[in-house]
């Protein structure tokens, strides 16, 4: 019996220690079955790679599997935002958010090939009222048990990020009222991820937080879409948190990936920083739980993306403005696995944007 209740004791401690998992699929579901998605600014086309297993195993140079192009993605998405690529697992959708606020829907993204049906696209766009400040909008995510598109704005006025609901519905040409999810004197917030009704969001400066009363630098929120709250946030030197601050969930195991262009930062450590999900309405000043990658590797980290509920962390750099072709793949990033570099074929292509499809086959 004793042998019994230690054990017993044992799993919930392990539990604790992983942050509590998020109810998203369950644990990793391994690293087959994974389709990389990336938007090529120079062509303003999808790029698609099938087999995320194959594409890391191949030689530095690789084409893509297959490319999706659209009239709408030239006129739409002529400057994709840095992070703007979400991909919805469930219904099967591509999502494509430009930093001016225009908004692109691909259904059968799966099956797509070529040049896309009319039938098959749909653009939106966020109102202009409500908008802040020469403002642009950056990294999006798409929690699709609740159907909420979730895309960051920031401006010299300040930050916030747009919700929008009932994202796989929204017509042709709809324009999107300001419903704003935002923490009072926070600014610089360019990093989203939600899931399952929890949203996290990344900020690099912003007033006093809780009793960290003379700290005033990056924070990582988790809240709703109803609003964030000072209890469930990170803030502190420990976190070693810095500039940019993309965000990528698994899902499966409750681990929030952090990235932090480390040039820009001012950093010469690891550049993503790795908490758990349930670390959030604990301590306020806390290291991260595992850091990936090196400075000598990664000094100009700009986007990451994960794969949910399989085992794959994909990240994109730049510097400034300027995007690359530069694709870096993590397989199994908590098995300390290091990083294999892929540079996009043909030469010339700039990424701003990527996202994973875990349900690729």
């Amino acid at each position: 019996m004793i042998r019994r209740l230690l054990t017993g004791f044992a799993a919930v401690g392990l539990l604790l220690a992983l942050g509590c998992k998020e109810p998203d699929g369950g644990s990793s579901g391994g690293t087959t079955g994974v389709a990389l998605y990336a938007y090529d600014s120079t062509s303003t086309s999808v790029f698609v790679w099938s087999d995320l297993s194959a594409l890391y195993d191949s030689t530095t140079t690789v084409a893509p599997t297959k490319t999706i192009t659209s009239s709408v993605f030239g006129s739409k998405i002529t400057s994709l935002a840095w992070g703007g690529l979400c991909f919805d697992r469930q219904n099967g959708y591509l999502y494509l958010v430009s930093d001016t606020g225009n908004i692109v829907r691909v259904r059968n993204i799966r099956t797509q090939s070529g040049d896309v049906a009319s039938s098959d696209v749909v653009s939106f766009s966020l109102a202009s009222t409500g908008r802040l400040a020469t403002s642009t909008f950056g990294q999006a995510s798409l929690d699709m048990q609740t159907d909420t598109l979730y895309i960051t704005e920031n401006g010299t006025s300040g930050t916030q990020i747009w919700v929008v609901s009932n994202a796989s519905t929204q017509p042709q040409s709809a324009t999107i009222a300001l419903q704003a999810l935002a923490a009072s004197g926070d600014t610089g917030g360019t990093g989203v991820a939600a899931s399952s009704g929890s949203v996290y969001a990344f900020m690099l400066s912003g007033d006093t937080v809780g009793t960290v009363t003379t700290y005033t630098g990056p924070r990582l929120r988790k809240g709703t879409s109803s609003g964030f709250t000072d209890a469930n946030t990170i803030i502190g030197p420990a976190t070693l948190l810095g500039q940019y601050g993309s965000l990528a969930l698994d899902t499966g195991n409750g681990y929030l990936f952090v990235a932090r262009h480390n040039t820009d930062a001012g950093a010469s450590t690891a550049p993503i920083l790795v908490f758990t999900t349930g670390m959030f309405g604990q301590a306020y000043d806390q290291a991260p739980t595992a850091t990936l990658g090196t400075d000598a590797d990664q000094p100009n980290l700009r986007v990451i993306a994960h794969a949910g509920t399989k085992d794959w962390l994909v990240g994109l750099r730049g510097s400034g403005a300027t995007a690359f072709a530069t694709i870096d793949l993590w397989k199994s990033p908590m098995g300390g696995t290091a990083a294999k570099t892929i540079t996009a074929s043909p030469a010339g292509s700039l990424f701003k944007g990527v996202a994973v499809d875990g349900n690729a086959s």
